[in-house]
């Protein structure tokens, strides 16, 4: 069997059941899972209630969220897609709204219980039919500490859009792992969304060109991961989620938006299969 805590750190940083949403966490560090020469493909099924993404409710009906990641050496290449059951915000529904591409690398950083991965990632939207939310990509730098005394597990990760939209968004995240026995463990955790001047303007503003947000903490999110390793290569989970908005100015922009809540609790279950 493989470490459990390794198992729960693929899980929540494979973005399976991320409470972040995908767009927060893609890519795990593969120096720290795993070894030099090993070829991994892993394919991700996700039943979530709800698609919540940087503190924007995108869906606060059930969504399913497929995902395959290949990884070798240091290099990963992950595939994820967003099926919205009910209508999202844009009133799409029984239809894939968002499709990403991420590719990632681990950087050969040789320094103790800490690991460095720098990436792109490339944000699709098939259902919308229109060009109001057009494809974009993001780079990501993203530095984590994998344990604290073997106590708990943080990281910041920077993304910056590098072609449709100014800004610059940062997610801080405090997280710690539990082996309750070799084959179930419990991961609960804390994370911030941090978005500058600019990031804030597009995102949380009806006309980004007339607006004037200030940089500022966005959104706060709560969460805790279940694990259970059926087998080697198969392992189900399951994780409960509370998302609030950072105050009053930003529960008034996610209205004006059309977000579809500014405080939400949801749940997600996951299977992740590894040839």
């Amino acid at each position: 069997m493989k470490n459990l805590f390794y198992t729960f750190l693929t899980i929540l940083l494979f973005g399976g059941l991320s409470s972040f949403g995908q767009n927060d966490l893609v890519i795990v560090d593969q120096g720290a899972v795993y070894s030099e020469g090993m070829t991994e493909t892993t394919l991700e099924v996700g039943l979530a209630s709800a698609y919540v993404d940087r503190g924007q409710v995108i869906n606060d009906n059930p969504v399913f969220q497929p995902q395959l990641t290949l990884s070798q050496y240091n290099y990963s290449l992950n595939l994820w897609a967003n099926y919205d059951f009910g209508a999202n915000m844009d009133n799409v529904r029984n239809a894939v709204s968002e499709f990403d591409i991420a590719f990632a690398y681990s950087l050969p950083v040789d320094i103790n219980q800490m690991a460095f991965d720098i990436g792109l990632i490339n944000y699709n939207y098939p259902g919308n039919g229109d060009s109001s939310n057009p494809s974009t990509t993001e780079l990501f730098l993203s530095s984590t500490f994998l344990s604290f005394q073997n106590i708990f597990t943080s990281s910041v990760t920077m993304f910056a859009d590098i072609q449709e939209y100014p800004g610059v968004y940062f997610l801080f995240d405090v997280f710690a792992p539990y082996e309750l026995s070799e084959y179930v463990g419990l991961i609960y955790g804390f994370s911030a969304g941090y978005g500058n001047t600019s990031y804030n303007d597009e995102k949380w503003s009806v006309n980004p060109s007339n607006s004037n947000n200030d940089a500022g903490w966005t959104d706060f999110n709560f969460y805790v991961n279940a694990s259970y390793e059926v087998s080697d290569t198969l392992t189900a989970a399951a994780s409960l989620n509370y998302m609030s908005l950072n105050g009053s100015a930003y529960e008034s922009a996610a209205k004006d938006i059309g977000f579809q809540a500014n405080q939400i609790l949801w749940g997600a279950v996951n299977l992740a299969y590894d040839f």
